[in-house]
């Protein structure tokens, strides 16, 4: 890799990625990279996220490189260091075109090709992803970190479950079936109007379970942030440990949300919240199945199903 700064150096990840598909063709402008060097680069791109909130010491351990090759590709780009490259992954996590910058990535990469045996191929590499996403977040899962988790929900006097935009599905799951198992569970839903007011009598022997994958709602943020302020305890359920929710807080569990989709990976997290509810479930034991019979009871008697 030559190591020479030049007039090409991309000011935005939008430039890096097209540098890249710059020094893919071989262009005249465009530095040049060896093979193996070019696999390193494809493979950032393909994890903006975890390169911009990972240090570089765990990128390497990740990609199973040295972070001196790390080093020696951001020079080679142009760059005064890794930490320059690393600067415009972190400005795009933090815009507002979050989605966009992904969709362009994934055709810019041909991870979304058309045809129906190119579907096919697409449909396959999303599946394998996903799976791969499954056995990262059971792999990597902390079981007292999760016996932690299940114990706060257990103990709390009050829980409040929230997760807003994309993370509202998986939060509407776990606030609705925890309300099956324990009393005084609340999901906190825009439709009454989120605001941090709701969060005003919170304190400790409170919980609040919050729900955020990149990019992160600032509502969500806001609520979980002043629910601490209040006192009260903060489980963060979110696919990054850098994450902004999980700085707010010791208790994280981690859901990974790798590969070639537009949005947001979520199979990895709704698994994450069956094994908490599962896990729920068995530490209440017969106090759970009261609860149950209990609500099974109250639908059966105004026939709401």
């Amino acid at each position: 890799m030559s190591a020479t700064p030049h007039s090409t150096t991309p000011a935005n990840f939008a430039e890096l990625q097209a540098l890249a598909t710059s020094i893919r063709r071989g262009d005249a402008q465009a530095p040049h990279l060896s093979s193996k060097a070019l696999q390193l680069l494809d493979a950032l791109l393909a994890m903006p996220e975890t390169v911009g909130l990972s240090n570089i010491s765990r990128l390497g351990e990740r990609l199973e490189v040295n972070p001196s090759r790390l080093t020696r590709l951001a020079h080679a780009l142009g760059f005064s260091g890794f930490r320059s490259f690393q600067a415009l992954f972190r400005e795009d996590l933090a815009g507002s075109s979050f989605y966009s910058t992904r969709a362009e990535r994934l055709l810019d990469f041909g991870q979304a090709p058309e045809g129906a045996v190119a579907k096919g191929a697409q449909d396959q590499a999303l599946w394998q992803q996903e799976m791969a996403n499954l056995t990262a977040a059971v792999e990597g899962l902390d079981s007292d970190a999760m016996q932690r988790a299940v114990r706060l929900i257990v103990e709390a006097r009050h829980v409040h479950v929230i997760g807003l935009r994309a993370s509202f599905g998986a939060a509407h799951y776990l606030a609705y079936y925890l309300d099956f198992l324990r009393d005084a569970v609340r999901h906190i839903s825009p439709l009454a109007g989120v605001g941090v007011e709701q969060a005003q009598h919170l304190t400790q022997g409170d919980l609040v379970i919050g729900v955020a994958f990149r990019p992160e709602t600032r509502a969500s943020l806001d609520y979980c942030r002043f629910a601490v302020d209040q006192g009260a305890t903060l489980l963060a359920l979110t696919n990054h440990s850098g994450s902004q929710l999980a700085s707010l807080t010791e208790h994280v569990l981690v859901a990974p949300a790798e590969g070639p989709f537009f949005f947001n990976p979520m199979t990895s997290l709704f698994l994450l919240v069956e094994l908490l509810l599962s896990r729920v479930a068995h530490e209440l034991g017969s106090a759970a199945i009261g609860s149950i019979r209990q609500r099974e009871a109250l639908i059966a008697c105004h026939n709401v199903e």
